[in-house]
């Protein structure tokens, strides 16, 4: 079951503010999966915009015969002119990705192995990229609806932490409207992140053994004008990766 978190009531609509819908996903957030790299990201649309190009990606995937929901797991050299068309019209578009990119992840619990902890780093680690997606996007009388995808089974509980999170750390939260727990096959945004995101993530963990996964890489690396393995400039407001390495702790 969908927990939808709604701040509705509590929206002052100010005739000037503008409707935003934030769409996040993430990769390699498990505590111990083996990577030592995680990206948590997000892509930006304006409410206005939601209809046209959810029905633009959706029309490119089924020209080449896709009915099911795009996966970066998946991704095959059967159909790299669509992810080409997929990016292409990413950047073309008003849509932007807001990303952070941690490496050195074995750091975060290298003195204990209490998974609350990790879990706490985890919630303020989406909490901070939503912050910075608001205060970054918006004048402070923009609204905003956000869709999280949570792959385990303890969604309901961490959509619970980062409502939190956000009402305690944002200041403002009659900016949002909803926080909502949707899967990723319900929303061609978050199909969209996904890809992007596993891209980073494949450029960071020095990976090479696909070679459309390599060009979907290479093909955003070009349109953004940056290595998928750095951080980008702050102020970008295309498209944005925060490179952050936490720091071993001694004790």
């Amino acid at each position: 079951m969908l927990i939808n978190y709604n701040f509705h009531n509590f929206v002052h609509m100010e005739s000037s503010k503008t409707s935003y819908s934030i769409f996040c996903d993430e990769s390699c957030h498990l505590q111990f999966d083996g990577n030592d790299i995680m990206c948590i990201g997000a892509i930006v649309v304006p409410e206005n915009h939601i209809e046209y190009y959810k029905s633009l990606l959706k029309h490119i995937k089924n020209k080449y015969g896709i009915f099911h929901e795009l996966k970066w797991n998946t991704v095959s050299r059967t159909h790299i002119a669509m992810y080409d068309e997929i990016i292409k019209l990413f950047f073309e578009s008003p849509m932007a990705f807001r990303s952070v990119l941690i490496k050195n992840k074995s750091n975060i619990h290298a003195h204990t192995l209490d998974r609350e902890e990790y879990n706490r780093f985890y919630y303020s680690t989406i909490e901070r990229l939503i912050r910075f997606t608001i205060r970054h996007n918006g004048n402070g009388l923009d609204t905003y609806r956000i869709f999280l995808d949570l792959k385990d089974s303890h969604g309901k509980i961490k959509l619970a932490s980062i409502c939190d999170e956000l009402s305690n750390m944002i200041g403002n939260a009659t900016q949002i409207i909803t926080l909502q727990n949707i899967r990723s096959y319900e929303s061609q945004f978050i199909q969209l992140a996904d890809i992007i995101i596993g891209a980073i993530t494949y450029r960071a963990r020095g990976l090479d053994g696909s070679e459309a996964k390599l060009h979907i890489v290479d093909t955003i690396e070009k349109l953004s004008g940056y290595r998928l393995d750095e951080g980008t400039e702050p102020g970008d407001d295309k498209f944005s990766i925060y490179d952050f390495q936490p720091k071993r702790r001694n004790g």
